[in-house]
């Protein structure tokens, strides 16, 4: 009698859903830095560079929806496996451990502890992120902004985030949400790598310093842009 758990069962394991962790959380560090490459853009000599990125990105609707279906896929199987161990981690730990160096001894660390506090915020943020530059729903005078480039007129998402950026409420949000993120992948980076077997002393300093620096580029590369907006490199 075959008393395997099969491919559906293993990922019912604990094991299997450190793996579903693991390999959607790399499919979404994948993402960040794509998305991060493109909103540096803004950085660029002329506002039309953004603009015809984003209008690029518009014109191929079946491969940005089929890649926004795979990303909303990986996000909910990534939510669900993190919520379902941290689940399972209290109630086979119910007590509190109040003291710091105890914690120290079990190899928790202040980003871990808080994992999927964080998660939670940053998933908040995702879907404000969303309405506010995506939907446009936040403020509706952003559908009305356009630019000629190249002859066609298109939506001018360089003017679109100078104006969504230029309220300091909104930008302190998203710089506290990529700081959030930074602890976030700083601790989930190196534990993808611990999931997948990879434990040699040398290698794990390596992947350690490397999610350290991954977390300090996505951090400063995303929150340079609220802050030159605040600073005032573009003008209205």
């Amino acid at each position: 009698m075959n008393s395997s758990p099969g491919f559906l069962g293993f990922f019912k394991t604990s094991i299997g859903r450190k793996w579903v962790v693991a390999l959607t959380g790399l499919f979404l560090i994948f993402f960040v830095i794509v998305h991060m490459a493109g909103n540096l853009q803004m950085f660029a000599p002329t506002p039309d560079t953004i603009n015809r990125y984003a209008e690029l990105l518009k014109s191929n609707a079946l491969v940005l929806w089929g890649f926004r279906a795979a990303l909303l896929v990986a996000t909910v199987l990534h939510i669900w496996g993190a919520l379902s161990l941290a689940r399972e981690n209290r109630a086979a730990k119910p007590m509190n451990y109040a003291v710091t160096g105890r914690k120290a001894r079990l190899g928790l660390t202040w980003a871990s502890v808080t994992m999927v506090i964080s998660g939670t915020v940053i998933l908040g943020f995702v879907v404000f992120h969303l309405l506010h530059f995506t939907a446009q729903v936040v403020d509706r005078s952003y559908q009305e902004m356009e630019a000629v480039v190249d002859g066609r007129t298109m939506h001018d998402v360089h003017r679109m985030v100078v104006v969504g950026f230029s309220k300091p409420l909104i930008s302190g949000f998203y710089v506290l949400a990529m700081g959030l993120l930074f602890f976030h992948l700083r601790h989930g980076a190196a534990s993808v790598f611990q999931t997948i077997g990879i434990r040699d002393r040398a290698l794990s300093r390596l992947i350690e310093n490397a999610s350290w620096a991954l977390a300090v580029i996505l951090f400063v590369g995303f929150s340079s842009i609220p802050v030159a907006v605040l600073l005032g490199v573009w003008k209205l």
